[in-house]
């Protein structure tokens, strides 16, 4: 199972890489500047954004499959808690919440921000 994971992880982020290389190479910064206020812009020709979008549901599919992943080892661990009666007193239970509970913050952060980019970039599919 670790081998299967790093392999995704790592066909994944290098195929972001390289679409993040491409699209950057299509993106135009540029100063605006609105009653006096200056702010940055960001001209997009080609498919500089859709590639953006592409990098993004490449990350969102990785943390998809890490959820299932994370939400499977848990329930195992719990149903083999279960098995072995209650236990007082139990370091490695304390320590394996905690880490389900910061994983759940993790993921459920990191899929709102998906969620929000994706949506933001939704646009990109339309024109398509």
């Amino acid at each position: 199972m670790l081998i299967f994971l790093v392999i995704i992880f790592l066909a994944v982020n290098i195929a972001c890489v390289v679409l993040g290389a491409i699209a950057l190479k299509y993106i135009a910064a540029e100063e605006l500047i609105f009653s006096g206020m200056h702010m940055c812009g960001y001209g997009y020709e080609g498919d500089a954004q859709f590639l953006a979008s592409m990098v993004w549901m490449l990350n969102t599919i990785w943390e998809v499959l890490a959820l299932c992943l994370s939400v499977r080892i848990a329930v195992k661990h719990f149903r083999d808690l279960r098995h072995l009666g209650p236990m007082t007193g139990s370091t490695i239970g304390d320590c394996f919440r905690v880490l389900t509970q910061s994983h759940v913050l993790y993921f459920a952060s990191s899929a709102g921000v998906s969620c929000v980019e994706l949506i933001n970039l939704s646009p990109a599919f339309l024109v398509r």
